[in-house]
């Protein structure tokens, strides 16, 4: 007990924050610290030592609480928003005796001015030989060129950066039955193996938007929700491709489509063109996993016979094509397959492939400030590798 109690006033000590301590409980925001920027997504962390078992540690931002965390790590992501202004977090920790401690930091506005208008690119790489993905590569074996320029790399990461997702499911009524609950089992299957930090929302559409979640982490998804989705209705994969990538448009850092249908659009009001051109600003990588079935096998190519009062064959093999090339563009890939069974292990692999990514950030040289698109290509000093990564991105 001496031991303890020496360990808690030499932790009060060191601290460079306002700490509290009580009789029976002391804790500690470790993260953010007193006065640092923020913005966006942001890790709240609480450091709690206590004689007596803990009850509880309540988390508040600006006056209001977020939430509660009852069991070790004492941590809790919150989502700031977009507004550059001054945030006060507050953590009150509680023991089952009732004794109480708390603590609180003040942050600071992001410091903005006319000079800093140089953003960070990150491309995320993938980098397979003989479809094996290759994980061994270093920095200096990369060389990235923005419209013809060699960039100086600022930043190399590999796999661990977090992700926010949009799970798009086809849920039309060519998707009944088997289709649809092997559909909603990989959902389910790539949200349980996310990491703490990832974000994820669920979309299931037809003609219509049928069910969806908010943005969450993967404690946040209710999965008796979604097995009470109904398939029902036609098609407008288009329509809803446009509200995924407007609505991670507004989210901070690495942004994931990964869209599963068995169909054509048939329903749409918006063409592929109006998306092509949304997902070259939103630089959401897209992956697309495309469940063939009788007559749709021959999505691919001429053999497309699908037509409606809307468009014709020709004009849906052209936009299907457009849709093949905005996802290869976006840095992503389309998975096709034959058998509903296979559903579920497209999903892991696409969420192992994003783990297996290098990431790689740089400020480009040659900005011109004009929203004009910059073409980009990643090299890499090893024969016989194949590189998928983003094409480019549009200035903000």
């Amino acid at each position: 007990m001496r031991l303890l109690i020496a360990l808690i006033c030499g932790l009060m000590s060191l601290s460079v924050v306002t700490a509290a301590y009580a009789e029976d409980v002391w804790v500690r925001i470790a993260e953010p610290s007193d006065g640092s920027f923020v913005i966006g997504e942001v890790a709240i962390v609480a450091e709690v030592m206590a004689r007596e078992p803990v009850e509880g540690v309540e988390f508040r931002v600006d006056g209001r609480t977020v939430g509660m965390v009852t069991s070790p790590p004492y941590r809790m992501q919150v989502d700031l928003g977009e507004d550059n202004t001054v945030h006060r977090f507050e953590v009150i920790a509680r023991c089952t005796t009732g004794e109480q401690a708390r603590d609180s930091v003040t942050t600071e506005p992001v410091p903005i001015s006319g000079r800093f208008d140089v953003e960070l690119q990150q491309l995320y790489v993938t980098v397979t030989d003989h479809g094996g993905r290759v994980l061994d590569l270093r920095p200096e074996d990369f060389e990235v060129v923005d419209e013809m320029t060699p960039q100086q790399l600022i930043t190399f990461e590999y796999g661990d950066v977090p992700l926010t997702a949009v799970l798009l499911i086809d849920s039309s009524s060519s998707m009944a039955g088997d289709k649809l609950q092997a559909a909603i089992q990989g959902s389910t299957a790539f949200v349980e193996n996310m990491e703490a930090l990832d974000r994820v929302k669920l979309m299931f559409f037809s003609d219509q938007l049928q069910s969806t979640t908010r943005f969450s982490d993967a404690g946040g998804v209710n999965s008796a929700r979604l097995a009470i989705t109904r398939a029902t209705g036609g098609t407008a994969l288009f329509d809803y491709l446009f509200v995924a990538l407007k609505l991670l448009e507004q989210r901070q850092g690495r942004r994931v489509i990964i869209l599963l249908s068995d169909g054509v659009d048939s329903h749409s009001t918006l063409g592929m063109e109006a998306i092509a051109d949304l997902a070259r600003r939103c630089q959401a990588q897209i992956h697309w996993i495309r469940l063939r079935s009788g007559g749709d096998a021959g999505v691919d190519n001429d053999t497309l016979r699908f037509q409606s009062a809307w468009r014709s064959a020709s004009e849906y093999r052209n936009q299907l094509k457009l849709l093949k090339e905005t996802v290869a563009r976006s840095g992503g890939d389309t998975h096709s397959i034959d058998r509903i069974e296979q559903i579920e292990g497209v999903f892991l692999e696409i969420l192992r492939d994003l783990r297996e990514q290098y990431v790689l950030g740089y400020y480009p040289s040659n900005r011109r400030n004009d929203g004009a698109w910059h073409k980009v290509r990643v090299r890499v000093a090893r024969q016989g590798v194949n590189v998928r990564v983003a094409k480019g991105y549009v200035e903000s």
